[in-house]
């Protein structure tokens, strides 16, 4: 006798089960490829001291200003050249504050005698909400703050600022400048100046080395440049780092900013040449759940060995006659089991004597030859011997029931 749960309704269907694995592995896959391109969807125009950002605080003009002037100039999201000495040309560092020191730390300023200009930030500021690449608000950072960032790269320098003045001293030449209400400088002892005002340096070289230091950004940033004066200027400083060389390539490092493109395992796999793997694994993958989700719901219990039930019992007898090759010895007993099913059938009492459903079933009998002469005669069960007369035995019974059924109709 099976249990009720045999026969309990599934608590989620196949169709369902379907559905949910569907949506778990889209989200994961869209989980794993939204991780690895993530910084890829980041807005690189958002206002920030870099040289994607076209706010006032930003250096994208002053890359479009050195394009302008015939430099091959390269934004760099490639941790390489920041840590690993890479890429030809002047390489220019934009710190955004005191937290960038770590960064700096780690940059290998040993680029084969190529310079590198770090250029000091002085403000900063809150991003509009409404619009991302500009600020709502600026505000100066502490100079005490900032003299972090020149431990990296001498320790013998010091920052503050002063009042700021109408004209720097370029290597012999007055320029005219605007400058805010102060100038950001560095301090004359530990550092060889390029750019110089009573009081100060504003551009400066590291002695032994080719780091450059750009104490106040807007002599580079998009406010500062605004002016023509400071554009001039600019362009000047930058091209006095080339004057030695024939190089004229700029690169704007902005890995210390967050753009960084490593070159990670999990990104490498989404994109040539091992993507025609990653696409075979998956289907793959795809085909062993199909294979997996086909064998869905309940394992099917293993037979008992020794069956039981209505149905066991009937299948155990038939087999034992059939062993027994005792199958034509049937033909009695179904001939008196069919006999009292065409009676009942006919509307009489299965329990009526022999000699009465004799009589019955032969009126029957004249009955349907009076108007069907062809009409088979009741199956005699004594002449079969085989097991194929059996079956055509059965099969005349079939047929004789059928011919007075339709004659009681």
């Amino acid at each position: 006798m099976s249990s009720a749960s045999d026969n309990a309704t599934p608590i989620i269907s196949a169709k369902t089960a379907l559905i949910a694995v569907l949506i778990a592995a889209i989200s994961f896959a869209s989980v794993i490829v939204l991780s690895a391109f993530a910084p890829e969807f980041r807005d690189r125009r958002a206002a920030g001291l870099h040289a994607y950002s076209t706010s006032a605080l930003g250096y994208n003009f002053a890359s479009e200003l050195l394009a302008r002037e015939g430099y091959n100039v390269d934004i760099s999201r490639d941790t390489g050249v920041l840590r690993g000495g890479a890429g030809e040309g002047l390489l220019i560092l934009t710190p955004a504050s005191a937290y960038d020191a770590r960064d700096l730390d780690e940059v290998n300023f040993d680029r084969n005698g190529e310079p590198t200009l770090v250029v000091l930030p002085k403000r900063n500021g809150l991003r509009d909400r409404s619009n991302p690449r500009h600020y709502r608000q600026t505000f100066p950072l502490p100079v005490d703050r900032l003299v972090g960032l020149l431990a990296p790269l001498s320790g013998d320098l010091s920052l503050e600022r002063i009042e700021a003045p109408d004209e720097v001293e370029m290597m012999g030449s007055t320029l005219p400048v605007v400058f805010s209400d102060t100038v950001q400088v560095l301090h004359p002892q530990g550092i060889e100046p390029v750019i110089t005002i009573d009081g100060g340096v504003v551009l400066g070289r590291v002695p032994s080395t080719r780091i450059y230091i750009l104490s106040d950004p807007e002599l580079m940033n998009t406010h500062g440049l605004a002016h023509r004066e400071n554009a001039e200027v600019f362009v000047r400083m930058i091209a006095h780092f080339s004057t030695k060389s024939d190089l004229r390539s700029v690169i704007f490092d902005t890995t210390i900013h967050g753009f960084q493109r490593s070159r990670d395992l999990l990104r490498l796999i989404f994109e040539p040449p091992l993507l025609g793997a990653t696409l075979f694994a998956i289907a793959t993958t795809i085909l062993l759940g199909w294979a997996a989700f086909m064998r869905f719901g309940r394992p099917q219990a293993e037979p008992p060995v020794a069956a039981t039930g209505r149905q066991s019992l009937i299948e155990s007898t038939a087999g034992l006659f059939r062993q027994t090759n005792r199958e034509p010895a049937l033909a009695g007993d179904y001939e008196k089991l069919a006999r009292r099913m065409i009676i009942r059938e006919l509307g009489y009492p299965e329990d009526l004597p022999i000699e009465e459903m004799d009589r019955i079933l032969k009126q029957r009998e004249a009955r349907v030859r009076a108007k069907h002469a062809d009409a088979p005669s009741w199956p005699d069960p004594a002449k079969i011997r085989t097991h194929s007369q059996l079956m055509n035995f059965v099969k005349d019974f079939h047929v004789w029931k059928r011919e007075m059924s339709d004659e009681r109709e």
